[in-house]
């Protein structure tokens, strides 16, 4: 009996043995296929990154153009529908927009609205296309709302009697004036509603109102407030009362020079001051409201009052306001 137990266990250790191998060769490649899988979920979680990384580099960024030209074309149909422009002006307007989407802050679906404005004041497309760049580096420059300051621009370049290939120089002259005196283009914008139109009338020069309008702005009077006491003085002065004409005969002012010309702003402005230095202050303060009107004898004053450097210095600075607006930006 003890052989035939002996025998048996030496059977068993004899199958055993190929089981052992293969139950080690199996233990290897499952080791191996573990290993693997390891593998592809590391390859797995690459790829979704990968994923992640191209929508956010390549689709966000695509997805994001498609919505703006979207926008701008819709825009530029508001704009066709404004001016009438179509076919290949449109076209350029629409490269406008977008080239000016890229070398500015402003996107070009903004520049499409200060399109809108410049249709409404009647700007034909290769006004629009000229005039646009200098209206964005005004508000670049200022921080205003590129909208309202394309609507701040043409509403007074027409006022003034200006065109559209005067802009360039128009928004020097705002941004010098801004820069240089204790206001800025949205102030200059409210004032220029009251007193542009009547400014224009009489062939007076935006660097002058201007001038005045920021003289005016040192003393604390702005916007609306400047305008009507720009626009009364001026207004009183083109068609006197009896008693501005008193005022106009015991000063020795003139509106007209000796060949019966109407002379510049700045001349009146600098006669005005030069007659007023020879007065007390009750007697400015009289004069004052004799030819400006009580609406607008502060605007007078705050004019004769500042200092000779202070005129000076303001008037030459925006007359030589060149190029100013886009090397502010």
């Amino acid at each position: 009996m003890a052989k035939v137990i002996d025998i048996t266990l030496k059977l068993i250790d004899k199958c055993s043995s190929p089981l052992k191998g293969v139950q080690k060769g199996l233990t290897e490649h499952a080791n191996q296929w573990t290993r693997a899988g390891r593998q592809i979920q590391r390859a797995g979680k690459n790829i979704e990154r990968v994923g992640a990384s191209l929508t956010k580099t390549l689709t966000v960024p695509i997805a994001t153009a498609g919505a703006a030209c979207i926008k701008v074309e819709a825009g530029m149909s508001t704009v066709q529908s404004i001016c009438g422009a179509s076919g290949e002006d449109l076209d350029k307007l629409s490269e406008k927009a977008k080239e000016m989407g890229a070398k500015t802050k402003f996107s070009a679906t903004e520049a499409t609205d200060a399109f809108k404005y410049m249709g409404m004041a009647g700007w034909n497309t290769q006004q629009m296309l000229d005039g646009i760049e200098g209206v964005m580096y005004l508000a670049g420059a200022t921080g205003e709302d590129l909208a309202s300051t394309s609507d701040i621009v043409t509403d007074a370049i027409t006022a003034f009697g200006l065109s559209a290939q005067d802009t360039n120089m128009f928004v020097d002259v705002l941004a010098k004036t801004a820069n240089s005196a204790n206001t800025d283009v949205a102030k200059l914008g409210e004032s220029f509603k009251y007193v542009a139109p009547i400014a224009g009338a009489m062939n007076y020069n935006v660097q002058d109102v201007s001038t005045a309008l920021g003289i005016m702005a040192n003393s604390g009077i702005k916007a609306s407030s400047a305008g009507t006491s720009l626009r009364s003085w001026i207004s009183r002065m083109a068609a006197p009362t009896k008693q501005v004409k008193t005022a106009l005969d015991e000063l020795g002012l003139s509106l007209t020079d000796a060949n019966g010309d109407t002379k510049d702003f700045e001349i009146l402005m600098r006669d005005t001051r030069a007659a007023f230095s020879e007065l007390t202050d009750a007697e400015k303060a009289q004069y004052a409201s004799m030819l400006a009107g009580k609406s607008g004898m502060s605007g007078l004053l705050a004019i004769v009052n500042a200092s000779e450097s202070d005129f000076d210095s303001l008037s030459q600075a925006i007359y030589d306001s060149d190029g100013a607006c886009k090397q502010m930006y």
